[in-house]
């Protein structure tokens, strides 16, 4: 059955924050339930005390209250949050902590590296075209990147990750990992300029500074600005810190943005 993505219900700025983060409301319900810890969902016609619950934030203002409330049932079916009972609030389950651990950005202050850049090279005939783009797609996911047809870097070692992929999904064809050695590059170009290149740091830099530049200017990081900055996060390979270009503002990002996006993971992590 197709997932139903987020509901166009949503007005355009919200829509653009909860898609940039969530594929789907039951996901964007769960964290909306975890942000506020514990959200009561009225039997109501009306739902008037759960809109006064929200009426503060900007965001979920612009939420349509059946959007939420229908993914939150879906949610309970889905062995997600404990039964809806009149009155009673539903409580995030095991199961739907989870759920949110895998769709929530992650920052990753460790960062191990070999000190190698690794090559995934393949050969997939026209026939198997279903098969290159399955491949490219969990390329993508593991933090690769495409530096010409056929041919994608990456600073983390992916052999085990490829050959679990080619495994689950029976691709057909010639992939090969390899790597460039130590301090390996391509040619004439510098390491760090490929990185920036085929990773286009330039375009997620300039992202990170805008998001800088906004929420400098609050008292607090709230509930929009912690969204947009995991929709940037989300499309951050977060790369090797040795990797990185000096003028790198994710790292500043994630300063400002910590203490409140920390608070909100604490609050969904399993022991």
């Amino acid at each position: 059955m197709k997932k139903k993505l987020i509901s166009r219900k949503l007005s355009r700025d919200a829509l653009r924050l909860a898609e940039g983060v969530f594929a789907h409301a039951v996901d964007l319900s769960l964290w909306v339930m975890v942000y506020f810890d514990h959200m009561s969902v009225p039997q109501s016609r009306d739902g008037l005390a759960w809109r006064a619950r929200i009426a503060a934030d900007s965001f979920l203002c612009d939420v349509n209250y059946d959007v939420i409330k229908n993914a939150l049932q879906t949610a309970r079916k889905r062995g997600w949050v404990t039964n809806v009972k009149r009155n009673a609030n539903p409580e995030i389950t095991a199961e739907g902590r989870r759920r949110l651990q895998e769709i929530v950005p992650h920052y990753d202050s460790v960062r191990v590296w070999d000190a190698r850049m690794h090559i995934v090279t393949y050969d997939i005939p026209e026939k198997h075209k279903h098969d290159r783009e399955v491949l490219r797609r969990f390329l993508r996911t593991i933090r690769c990147a495409r530096l010409q047809d056929s041919v994608w870097i990456t600073p983390y070692n992916p052999v085990t990750l490829v050959r679990t992929c080619i495994q689950n999904k029976g691709l057909y064809g010639t992939i090969i990992v390899s790597d460039m050695g130590k301090d390996g590059s391509l040619g004439d170009e510098k390491l760090i300029n490929m990185i920036v290149r085929v990773y286009d740091l330039e375009s997620l830099n300039d992202r990170y500074a805008a998001w800088i530049e906004h929420v400098e200017d609050l008292e607090a990081i709230d509930h929009a600005s912690l969204l947009s900055y995991l929709s940037i996060l989300g499309d951050d390979p977060q790369l090797p810190f040795s990797l990185l270009p000096s003028w790198w503002k994710g790292d500043k990002a994630y300063k400002i943005a910590k203490l409140e996006f920390e608070n909100v993971v604490n609050k969904y992590a399993i022991a």
